[in-house]
């Protein structure tokens, strides 16, 4: 392309004569210009992705009676995709741009809803749960964890629930809370300290350490699993395996974080 023709598309001629620049400004400016192009095709893209992505909410299976549209494990395989194939030093900006284009795309198929009670620190696991599911998802927070789990086991959305506190709502996943499953956890890249639980399919739980809650530590494994303990109560555990245990098995599995 001659180079008036390029100068023309990098600076317009209602701004300065280019002739009246010097080299590093016309570097700044060419580079500008390559940065608005570039991001014109971001946009086609990323509008594109959304268009897909509501016909992707269409099609999807999900199991009977209330739920929400989340595939665990289908978020973390592209997300470990996506990650491996980034720059290191790109990573955790992929990462965290990837989770809004997700978080966007969702909302296509539903705004997701998501309630977050965390007494202690809230403002860690409220980050946590806004980098995980994005700036689209409609997020509160709440009072009471037992209101919080009957509206996620309705269907309604996703519970974000502190576990370094008092109470010890966890034990109610074994009892009260069945049809929930935790799939995520928020507040430590090792030990978590909070649980995002909802009415999550058994089957797209992602491929990460199970969580368990049982009574009597060890009891109930019959293997002598290797576990991580993150929360006791009046003789429930509370702990994370690398087993590869099946949600609702004798061994008390509730979930899995990735």
């Amino acid at each position: 392309m001659p180079q008036s023709n390029t100068l023309q598309q990098v600076w317009p001629h209602s701004m300065t004569n280019p002739a009246d620049l010097s080299p590093e400004h016309m570097a700044l400016a060419a580079l500008r210009h390559e940065i608005d192009l570039l991001d014109d095709e971001l946009l086609a893209l990323f509008e594109r992705r959304l268009a897909i992505a509501a016909r992707v909410g269409q099609a999807k299976d999900a199991p009977a009676g209330p739920h929400v549209k989340l595939r665990p494990d289908r978020e973390k395989a592209v997300l470990d995709r996506l990650i491996s194939h980034a720059a290191p030093d790109n990573r955790e900006a992929v990462e965290s741009l990837w989770r809004q284009i997700v978080g966007w795309g969702l909302a296509r198929q539903g705004r997701m809803q998501v309630q977050v009670w965390s007494p202690i620190e809230p403002t860690r696991a409220f980050d946590g749960a806004r980098l995980r599911f994005g700036a689209a998802a409609d997020m509160r927070a709440v009072r009471d964890p037992q209101a919080a789990l009957k509206w996620a086991a309705e269907g309604h959305g996703v519970a974000v629930l502190a576990i370094n506190t008092e109470d010890a709502w966890w034990t109610g996943l074994r009892r009260e809370w069945t049809g929930l499953s935790v799939f995520d956890g928020f507040g430590g890249a090792a030990i978590p300290t909070a649980l995002a639980v909802g009415k999550i399919d058994p089957a797209a739980l992602p491929n990460g350490r199970r969580v368990i809650v049982d009574v009597g530590g060890d009891a109930g494994d019959g293997g002598g699993i290797r576990r991580q303990g993150l929360a006791t109560h009046h003789g429930w555990t509370l702990s994370l395996t690398d087993a590869p245990l099946s949600v609702g098995g004798a061994e008390g599995c509730v979930g899995a974080v990735g």
